[in-house]
Formats: C-alpha cells, structure tokens, sequence
C-alpha cells in the first residue's frame, strides 16, 4: 500500500505541459504591462547606447533579486517548520503534520510576512507602503492612458491661408500673418502646428481655438485674413497655401482623463481577485493584439532618425525608474512560486526566461521607436502613429480596453493593504479586537479558508509566523465601498493632474516602489537572516545592489521633479 501511494503521490507531482505552459505565461504577463509602451521614450531619456547597457544591467539585477528574495523566502520557510517541529505540542508528533505546515508556510508566506520575520512590524509597513505606491501609481497611470489615448483619437481642424502675400499692419500694432514668410517655418507636431517667423516661434499646441480672427497674444501677431479648414476642396487651395494654425475638437484633456471613473469604481467593489480570471484574459489579449499591431508599424516604413543621441548621462535617472517599473513582476514573484507547488523545481529557468523575453519586448519598443522617431518620440510610442486612421483608432481602443480591464488586478493589493489598516479586528473602523483564546472546539469564523498555520496560531502555538489580517465579515459592506470609490476617486484627481506626465508617472512608480521591492529589500533580507553562513564577496555584491537600488531611486525620483517642474 506504502509503495502505490508513493507511485500516485509521484504521479501527481509531476508537473504536465500544460503546467509547464501556465507557470511561464503567468511569470511573463506579471513582469509585462503597458509599460512597454514608454520604452522607446525611455531610450530618449538615456541615448541609445546607454539604453541598451542599462536595460541589460536592470534586467539582470531584477532577476537576480527575485531568485535572492525566494531564497530568503525558502530560508524562513525551513526555519519556521524547524521551530514548529521543535514545540512540545500533541499535533507535531507525526511526519504527516510537519509537512502539512511546510506546505501550509509555503503557501501562505508573502513579501510582507517576510519583512515582519526579519525587521518586525516596520519590515511589513515597509513592503506594504513600497506595494502601495507601485500599485496605486500603476492605477493612476491607467486614467492618463485611456484619457490620453480618447484624446488623440479626436480630430484636428487645420486652417490654410488661401490669401496672396501682402505687407499690411494693423491699426493697433499687431501683424497680419499672411505678411509672414510661413514656408520656412511650418511644422507638424502631432496635435498642432508650429509656426516660425522672424520674430520667434508660434505654438498653439492643443490649446488656442482657431478661428476666422485669432489673436496670439504671446507674439503680438493678429490675424484677420480669409482661412479655410481641411475639409475645404484641395482642388480650390493654391498651390502655396500651407497650414499655419489648427486647434483640437477634444474635450479638455483633465475632463477625458475621468472616462473610465465610473466603470473603475464598479470594478472596485469587487470582493475576490478569483473573480477577476476572465477579465485578466480579456486584458492580456487586448494588450497583445495593441502590442502586435504597434510593433507592426514600427517595423513597417522603418526608417532612423538623423537626431539619434548615443548617450544621455543628465536624465539616464529618469530611464533608470521607467525601467524598472517595465519589470512590474516583483511584487507577485513569491505568490507566482507558491501556485507552482509541483513544478517549483523549475521555477528559476521560468524565471530567466521570463525576463528574457520581457527585455526582449520593452528593448525592441525602446530602440524601434527611439531609431525611428528620435527627440520626437511620444510619451506612449502609439502617440507617434498616424492621427485619425484605422489603425491609430484601433490600436487606441483595442489598448483601452486592455487596461480597462487590468485596473482591478492592479488596483486589488491597493485596497486590500489600506483595508486592513482600517476595517481589521482593533483597527480604526473594524471591530474591537477579543482577548478570549479560543478553545480546540472553536472553529475559523473570520475567514471561511484559514490554513493550517491560522488554525495553530489560534491554538497558541508560539510561533513567529504573522496572523493573516483579515476584513472580518461584519463590517458593513457599504463602508468598504465607500472607502473603496473614495480611493478610486482619488486616483482619478491625482491622474486629472498629471494628465500629460504618464511615462514621469511610471519613473516616479519605478524610482521609489519598484527599486525597494526588486533591489534594496531582497538584499537586505538576504544579509539580515544569512550574515554569519554568506562570504564576504556575497554580502559585499548584495551592498553594492543596495547602493544601486537607492542612489537610483533617489536620483531618479529627483530627476523627474526637476523635469516636470521646469
């Protein structure tokens, strides 16, 4: 009988390909966002050869520290069940129960346990905020995608100066603009026309409302002369004429940048992320279809750019948060390596590959998009695609509805974090907290799934592994709605403020979240629980991976005030 139940046992441990196949996908699509879609703007930010190092060099670093932090993982796993094995309790006597904790740790042990077994309460406050300010900017970034990607989607009314030359001042001392030279000074700029004269540079950008009789202000120019729009018959145009001012039909960006609000806040009332299962397919697929149709593009008609610059040492910071906020993966590396359960053995060459393949996708958006549109490069590298075609239109939706339906993955550890703070037994606004032990007889109440390791703390086992916070069931439901629109709503402010910053958006969440989860805090856990058994090179490799860590987060985060400030 011993003999069959190793064979089953053995059978049932051995991973199938399609777990092999679900265990890769799940590592890529947590390592790949639409953070892609800054890349080409990052390599703008660094140069083009500093780019490639860097990207190289980052992504080596974020691999290396998600193998060290599933390590340390690993280390206080073994730990933990040492201890357990040690206690002088009537449920620790068989072989049977020691591995049934193991598994139970090995299941439940997350990035913020980890940093209370090894710094106490300030260890988890630190994973969380960092998890809070990555996942939150992350939801910020997705209003100012769709509400940018809505607004690039409006039409551009372009006016034509159809009148000859003529050499005519105004009465009150502005010029009249067909007076100007406008041949050697009209250029396109996406969403307007940049005019140069003499007399400096005209940019109505997608601000100024052209009309019959549009004053600009700044350069004391006055036109008063017959304009026509682009609708007008080409035919009826001279051959001379050129645009020379146009203004958008959109809405104000900071009012588009509200659109999904509603739908957001719907998705936020959402209880379990096991629910969310079909939307995250129809997320990555909309994702790839606008990642595809992209590189397509970029591909299509490449050509490279005379204004292509090697190296770009003032604002490589800025390239350096962007960076590391592409590898989004970090945060939900130790979950990704509890679920593989039978195929953990495999997990490391996953992982390399991985992150081989998402270097591959955000290098190629990088250096295809840097090569070909140089200085010029957009924000999101789908700016910089033709305006009010079919493809530009379908790509802006089909990515829409991508992060549409992301925004409830991402936005999950954010209210779940703040919710424990406020809605948890003995907390602001939860329940007061029992003191009464409970009995053997007793049974789970605030959580209908505790594990194993729940239900023995409960027993008053003396053991150092964290009590799960939970949102116990009698809270009101509508206060947790409330908080959780509240926050949504927030979002949505914070977004209609940076409306025009998404890739800052995305350094800001890099320099200061990701770089602690991915680089400082895996090197720090490892020394802290390893010191005394690790060789000097070792310690001093994860110090100098600290000092990148931070010196890069620091000068990164600065870097980006400093840009959007002036």
């Amino acid at each position: 009988m011993a003999d069959y139940s190793t064979v089953i046992s053995r059978r049932h441990d051995t991973p199938t390909c399609r777990q092999h196949t679900a265990d890769f996908a799940n590592l890529v699509k947590a390592f790949i966002g639409a953070n892609y879609l800054t890349m080409s703007f990052a390599f703008h930010n660094s140069g083009l050869i500093l780019g490639m190092i860097g990207l190289v060099i980052i992504a080596l670093l974020t691999d290396h520290c998600c193998c060290l932090i599933v390590k340390v993982k690993e280390h206080m796993v073994n730990r933990l069940v040492d201890q357990y094995a040690n206690q002088n309790t009537p449920i620790n006597g068989s072989h049977t129960d020691i591995q049934s904790f193991r598994l139970s740790v090995e299941k439940n042990l997350g990035y913020g346990d980890i940093g209370q077994l090894i710094l106490g309460r300030a260890g988890t406050v630190i994973v969380q905020i960092c998890l809070f300010i990555t996942q939150f900017g992350f939801c910020i970034a997705y209003f100012v995608f769709i509400g940018n990607a809505v607004y690039h989607m409006f039409p551009v009314e372009q006016y034509y100066n159809v009148s000859t030359l003529t050499n005519s001042t105004q009465g009150n001392g502005t010029f009249n603009l067909s007076f100007l030279d406008v041949t050697k000074g009209v250029q396109s700029t996406g969403r307007g026309i940049v005019m140069q004269s003499d007399s400096g540079l005209l940019n109505n950008g997608s601000h100024h409302a052209a009309s019959d009789n549009v004053d600009i202000h700044n350069k004391g120019l006055h036109h008063s002369k017959p304009m026509l729009t682009t609708n007008t018959n080409p035919a009826n145009v001279s051959n001379h004429s050129i645009p020379i001012l146009s203004h958008d039909t959109a809405p104000p960006l900071e009012l588009l940048v509200l659109i999904p609000l509603p739908i957001f806040i719907a998705f936020s009332y959402v209880r379990n992320v096991r629910n969310l299962g079909g939307i995250s397919m129809v997320a990555n697929m909309s994702i790839f279809t606008g990642f595809v149709a992209v590189l397509c593009y970029l591909i299509i008609g490449f050509t490279v750019s005379p204004k292509v610059v090697w190296v770009k040492w003032a604002t490589f910071p800025i390239f350096f948060g962007q960076v590391t906020s592409a590898f989004e993966g970090i945060g939900v590396v130790l979950p990704i390596h509890a679920s593989m359960e039978n195929n953990r053995g495999n997990f490391k060459n996953f992982l390399h590959g991985a992150i081989a393949v998402v270097s591959v996708v955000i290098g190629s958006f990088g250096v295809l998009g840097y090569l070909r549109y140089g200085p010029g490069v957009g924000q999101m590298i789908n700016q910089n695609l033709p305006e009010h075609t079919p493809l530009s239109i379908s790509v802006g939706i089909t990515l829409c509805v991508g992060i549409l339906f992301t925004f409830p993955l991402q936005f999950f550890p954010v209210i779940e974090i703040l919710e424990g703070y406020l809605f948890a037994k003995g907390r602001i606004f939860g329940p007061k907290k029992s003191t009464k032990l409970l009995d053997d007889s007793e049974s789970c109440t605030d959580n209908e799934e505790a594990d194993v390791t729940t239900h023995l703390l409960k027993k008053n086992v003396k053991l150092l592994l964290p009590e799960p916070v939970h949102v116990p069931d009698s809270v009101a439901a509508w206060k947790r709605n409330l908080f959780r629109t509240l926050m949504v709503t927030v979002a949505a402010g914070l977004a209609a403020l940076l409306r025009s910053s998404f890739a800052y958006i995305a350094a800001v969440t890099g320099s200061v979240g990701s770089t602690m989860l991915a680089f400082v805090l895996p090197c720090v856990f490892h020394i802290k629980t390893q010191h005394h058994e690790l060789p000097a090179w070792i310690i001093a490799k994860d110090v100098i991976i600290i000092i990148i860590g931070v010196t890069g987060g620091v000068m990164g985060l600065s870097s980006v005030i400093i840009t959007m400030v002036e």
